[in-house]
């Protein structure tokens, strides 16, 4: 029974830090500084995306010396040499040569953006991509010369980057739900912001749905009706968080209840479930519950019986949740497992 304890506990923590590998980046930032563009994709630029910018100084110095460290042959007319770095944890990562990957891919026409005052910005722009992927955040750092990273190193940008931050804090303000697509000009004696507007309408909702279910608990077959009550929220266009209280009525199938078939126990859950996908095309949903036995009326469950789970949404109709659970105030514990079909 330890055994089995321990893999499911495995299994749930695995599958909460698979959950956490995708991003939906519904901001983008792209600065324009002299022979340089810099674009930052974020899931919240105003938090993340800038920070990440003004860190650069330090990765820049990297990427020279492991530069020195290989031979690059320079691209063709109508090609981009993308230089892809991955970041691991918190802190700064330090790379060798031996972990950059290097692609080799063709460049379109040149796309211009036309904004309304008559600016224009090249958007298919440099012969180099320095591509940089941590946490929520991409940047890439485009130029047609790798001599021309030392840009980021001269003081005038470190000075209109933060000009820049003000801008974009006064524009949007810290809480700013909708998406963000600036263009930041740093080539003049201050920083100048472009933005296109987006077409994100609001998705929050009320949830009211019901379903039924089946699973194995105590090497027992179950079957359950389930009831949701929630509210959903929507961020950068895509539906995000979930915050619902369910309610399942479950009947077993044990001895003691085969001649009680209308004796079920019902369960009541607080559930939080989260929308890991990175595009609004798919749906990456876990979620994570915590539920106390209200009614009980047969001795297949103890008194003050908890649980919890984690929910992994298959598509639409179908939800597979491994739990635990726990007897008369944490004086056992057993895994379960259940499946539940929404109507």
């Amino acid at each position: 029974m330890k055994t089995i304890i321990t893999l499911l506990l495995l299994f749930l923590f695995s599958q909460s830090v698979l959950a956490m590998e995708g991003y939906h980046k519904g901001d983008t930032i792209r600065y324009k500084f002299d022979k340089m563009l810099i674009e930052v994709a974020s899931t919240n630029v105003l938090q993340k995306g800038i920070v990440v910018v003004e860190s650069y100084l330090d990765r820049v110095k990297q990427v020279q010396k492991i530069l020195n460290e290989i031979t690059i042959v320079p691209p063709a007319d109508d090609e981009r040499v993308t230089i892809s770095f991955r970041e691991m944890g918190d802190d700064l990562y330090v790379w060798n040569y031996k972990e950059v990957e290097l692609s080799r891919s063709k460049r379109t026409s040149k796309t211009l953006v036309i904004f309304e005052d008559g600016s224009t910005f090249e958007k298919d722009f440099g012969r180099y991509c320095i591509f940089f992927s941590f946490k929520a955040v991409e940047t890439k750092i485009y130029v047609d010369d790798l001599a021309d990273l030392d840009l980021i190193l001269a003081d005038d940008f470190n000075v209109k980057i933060k000009q820049s931050e003000q801008l974009l804090f006064e524009k949007f303000g810290e809480k700013y739900r909708k998406g963000i697509h600036a263009w930041i000009d740093l080539r003049g004696e201050e920083a100048k912001g472009h933005f296109l507007n987006t077409s994100y309408k609001t998705n929050d909702m009320i949830i009211l749905s019901a379903g039924i279910g089946s699973g194995w608990i105590q090497n027992t077959f179950v079957a359950d009706i389930n009831f949701r009550l929630g509210f959903a929220f929507g961020n950068k266009g895509m539906l995000k968080n979930i915050y619902a209280i369910d309610y399942n009525m479950m009947y077993d199938f044990s001895e003691s209840n085969e001649n009680k078939f209308y004796e079920l126990n019902h369960f009541v859950a607080l559930t939080w479930e989260h929308n890991f996908a990175n595009t609004p095309v798919e749906d990456k949903w876990y979620g994570f519950s915590v539920g106390y036995l209200v009614k009980r009326n047969n001795d297949f469950f103890k008194d003050n019986t908890f649980k919890v789970a984690i929910n992994k949404k298959i598509n639409n109709t179908f939800i597979v949740k491994p739990e635990l659970y726990f007897n008369d105030f944490f004086k056992n514990v057993y895994p379960g497992v259940r499946l539940s079909v929404a109507f």
